[in-house]
């Protein structure tokens, strides 16, 4: 008993002395650079949102925060990463729904759990769209619906990878309207908007902000939007509601996390640092020509959204049917 108890003692003590050291890590937090990853390939909404973040971050803590592309999987390779990595502040993970909500209803192989994050900050939405390539012989959503339907299993669509919102929204159109068209995934954004201005896919239903460029180019034309409302800078397309695929609605949010059992205080002091980030003027004014709604608040609040949205895919994706092989 004797000997039970100085242990017992012992530990204790070891543990308090422990207390200082740790809470001192944790005040000075970020004392090197921070890595923040993105699972996806440069050049997408994801990646200029992630460095529009990231430079924020770096100018308050007085620490580089390094984006670190880590593409594959549909997200998983790099979210993975962040799940394994120390809960010490230094890794964190910015990226759209798959990790938190999405990839666990696609892949039977996942090596990883939405459980194994701590949410940070829902940052921001950005609406998706119905674009189809200029040549298509279609002005309006409702004929491309027809012709879809006239000519079953001929069109190809495209997305900047599996499980990416992309993937998920072209198929809940696909459930919703009973067209055929084949989804094929790229390796990012860039090569998917290159197919589909030359025409080799038709279609894409995915976020506004990718095509802005392709749009007022030409190559491309926007036939409805997966919002509720219409977007002010284009008040003359339908939702796809308003056009019949009643109850459609799909935008893509990104957020970031951190591995669980990082401090909270830590987490605490990035979720503000992020919330000052998307209240600031002139991240506000770089959002405006992206579409982009900012949508910050708590830890609790953005561990909240990911399990609505969770639920919420769960349904969409059963009902689909999709699946992802690996």
């Amino acid at each position: 008993m004797k000997t039970s108890r100085r242990k017992i003692l012992l530990a204790a003590a070891s543990c308090a002395a422990l207390l200082p050291q740790l809470a001192t890590a944790q005040a000075a937090w970020p004392d090197k650079p921070v890595r923040v990853i993105v699972p996806w390939a440069p050049g997408g909404i994801t990646d200029i949102l992630a460095r529009l973040v990231a430079q924020k971050l770096s100018d308050k803590f007085g620490q580089q925060f390094i984006i670190d592309n880590k593409a594959g999987a549909g997200g998983n390779i790099g979210a993975e990463m962040v799940a394994k990595a120390a809960p010490d502040g230094y890794t964190l993970l910015l990226t759209n729904p798959g990790a938190f909500a999405t990839n666990q209803y696609l892949y039977n192989d996942m090596r990883y759990k939405p459980s194994d994050f701590a949410p940070i900050i829902v940052l921001a939405k950005f609406p998706n769209a119905l674009i189809v390539n200029k040549d298509l012989p279609v002005k309006t959503a409702q004929e491309f619906i027809e012709y879809a339907k006239k000519h079953p299993t001929t069109l190809n669509g495209g997305s900047s990878g599996a499980g990416s919102s992309g993937h998920l929204s072209l198929e809940m159109f696909k459930s919703m309207t009973g067209v055929q068209i084949q989804n094929v995934f790229y390796k990012g954004a860039a090569p998917t908007k290159l197919d589909l201005a030359a025409g080799r896919i038709q279609v894409v239903l995915d976020n506004v902000p990718g095509y802005l460029s392709e749009l007022q180019g030409g190559s491309v034309k926007m036939l409805a939007v997966g919002t509720k409302t219409r977007l002010s800078t284009y008040p003359d397309v339908p939702t796809l509601d308003e056009v019949g695929v009643k109850g459609y609605e799909s935008s893509v949010w990104y957020a970031m996390a951190a591995p669980k059992g990082t401090p909270a205080s830590i987490v605490q002091r990035v979720n503000a640092a992020a919330q000052a980030a998307l209240d600031s003027p002139d991240v506000q004014e770089k959002l405006k020509p992206l579409q982009g709604i900012a949508v910050g608040g708590s830890p609790d609040d953005a561990g909240k959204f990911f399990a609505e949205e969770s639920q919420r895919w769960k349904g969409i994706i059963e009902k689909s049917g999709a699946k992802v092989e690996q």
